[in-house]
């Protein structure tokens, strides 16, 4: 032991931290899927999660109805054969409901990270918020006009986006661990990190932590 350090006695001596930590990148994709638990879409469940330039959370959502809007009497179907009976003129995305509920004043500069690739009407209110990077997990409806509008819009207003690369494919939380000592396991990593170059895709990561 080094000269004046002093063992810990509530970690069975030790001197140095665990290195086994949720790093923040994780930590912060983390939060928004765990958001998007308080969703009740029975097909999609989406969460995001804004982080400021000191690596602060200052904002979540998920997907839901709007305020004071019964989610019991409107609808949440993908497909109909009227529109009017879709969810999709209705509800609120996670990134319009994590500007919504920020704790700051606002979020100009800041980064967002979300479990899906924004829309464009998403892209809007992220343009118009001041938002500087959007960091999502799964692009999978790359090829839909929307999300080619999106793509137009975040570039031409110099918004940064990139794809999340999780170190894991799985993070589990252990509501028991706390009575352990040390705490060992609160919340831990499962899996080897993804490679597409494997044949796995952001998709199989997105399918395990969040049902979307």
């Amino acid at each position: 032991m080094e000269e004046n350090q002093l063992p810990d006695p509530l970690n069975g001596g030790a001197t140095r931290p665990r290195d086994d930590y949720l790093e923040s990148p994780d930590y912060f994709m983390a939060v928004a899927f765990l958001s998007a638990q308080r969703s009740k879409d029975p097909s999609s469940q989406v969460g995001a999660c804004i982080v400021n330039q000191e690596n602060k959370i200052v904002g979540i959502g998920y997907n839901c109805m709007p305020n004071g809007c019964d989610d019991n009497l409107l609808p949440w179907s993908r497909s109909a054969d009227d529109p009017l009976n879709t969810k999709y003129f209705y509800v609120c995305h996670a990134e319009l409901n994590a500007i919504m509920n920020k704790n700051s004043a606002d979020v100009k500069g800041c980064t967002m990270y979300v479990a899906l690739f924004p829309c464009n009407e998403c892209a809007k209110l992220i343009i118009q918020a001041g938002l500087k990077e959007v960091v999502y997990l799964s692009d999978k409806y790359h090829d839909k006009p929307e999300m080619f509008a999106s793509r137009t819009l975040l570039d031409m207003a110099g918004v940064k986006c990139r794809q999340f690369k999780p170190k894991s494919s799985e993070i589990v939380i252990d509501f028991n661990s706390i009575n352990h000592r040390g705490n060992a396991g609160l919340c831990h990593q499962r899996g080897e990190q993804l490679s597409q170059a494997d044949g796995e895709t952001p998709d199989s990561a997105a399918a395990s932590m969040n049902n979307s």
